[in-house]
């Protein structure tokens, strides 16, 4: 018996990754490690962190032992001397499965969201991280399929949630057919049902619509999304196709799921570009939900929506503006281990 876990169960820290000078964080790097030091700072308020940092990064490495002195020698922040290409910890990190009494981690092949980046240091980590000893006796297990954390959302309880937008996109597993892939995962991930998502994109977004920049479970009978009310828009007509699926979809007992709406994100631009702001991006830790947000007048309404359907967790908004400019957000560059 095996199953994804959910990302709402007990961890035992987050993974991330350091950016460097030799990363595209090279034209903003100082502003983009500051938000790294805050949010990995916010993190260990709930668990542990273990941050990559690559070997050419000594000045990271400098920044990183002076700020979090204290928690280093609690344990409490592991850090690794390991080559990296970027930061986005969500999609090389090892997919973590509850097999009987055992966690297994799955090593999905990486290979920059259908080689639109470079990924081969990346695609490396969680071989050198099992090496270095931080998965313990845990089996890390390779899978011959490429497959990125950020397109997969787990109730838990044997429901995977997915878009043909991205599973499906050329450069990824051309040779497998949605069926296949389909097989894949439930063979893979022990999963008993994959919801397909056919719609729903966010303008600037590299990872060809990775979920969990567009809906999320919150729990196994909720699941938050993202809406857009701006019939100007230019995903009004996409994300209201998505809604409508969402409001189809069914669980493993033929039940349709809350749905939780969240704002959209007013249209922020860097040189010309839209970028892909969303609140859905968000992450759980033990006893908190994360949630990105990006001096946008509907930052607090976001917090409130989750808060009020969270309220065993505390909800605490993060600064996002600096990680949007590269095209992720909160979710993006962590991956949970349990």
């Amino acid at each position: 018996m095996k199953r994804m876990r959910a990302e709402w169960e007990k961890q035992r820290a987050i993974l991330m990754a350091f950016p460097h000078a030799k990363s595209d964080w090279n034209l903003s790097l100082k502003e983009a490690r500051e938000n790294f030091l805050e949010i990995i700072e916010t993190i260990l308020g709930f668990e542990d962190v273990v941050v990559c940092v690559d070997p050419s990064d000594l000045e990271g490495m400098e920044i990183l032992k002076s700020f979090f002195s204290h928690q280093i020698l609690e344990k409490k922040l592991r850090i690794y001397s390991i080559p990296c290409n970027d930061t986005w910890a969500r999609d090389f990190g090892a997919i973590n499965l509850e097999e009987g009494n055992q966690n297994v981690l799955l090593d999905f092949m990486f290979n920059g969201w259908g080689l639109k980046f470079a990924s081969n240091w990346d695609n490396q980590i969680n071989q050198t991280l099992h090496i270095k000893g931080e998965f313990g006796n845990d089996e890390l297990r390779k899978v011959g399929m490429i497959l990125e954390g950020g397109s997969l959302e787990s109730d838990g309880g044997g429901v995977i949630l997915t878009n043909t937008q991205c599973l499906l996109e050329g450069n990824r597993n051309a040779w497998l057919s949605k069926e296949e892939i389909e097989a894949q995962l439930m063979q893979k991930l022990g999963a008993k049902k994959i919801l397909w998502l056919n719609h729903g994109y966010l303008a600037g977004d590299d990872t060809d619509s990775h979920i969990d920049t567009l809906a999320r479970f919150i729990s196994p009978t909720q699941i938050a999304y993202v809406g857009c009310e701006d019939q100007n828009d230019e995903h009004y007509e996409e994300l209201l196709k998505m809604e409508e699926e969402l409001k189809a979809l069914r669980n493993l007992n033929g039940d349709p799921y809350e749905l939780i709406k969240l704002p959209f994100v007013s249209a922020i631009f860097e040189e010309g570009e839209r970028l892909p702001a969303t609140y859905a991006n968000f992450l759980f830790v033990n006893g908190g939900l994360l949630v990105p947000t990006y001096g946008d007048k509907n930052d607090s309404l976001a917090l409130e929506i989750l808060q009020n359907a969270l309220p065993h967790l505390k909800v605490i908004g993060i600064s996002c503006k600096t990680l949007i400019k590269q095209h992720g957000s909160l979710h993006c560059i962590t991956m949970q281990l349990y």
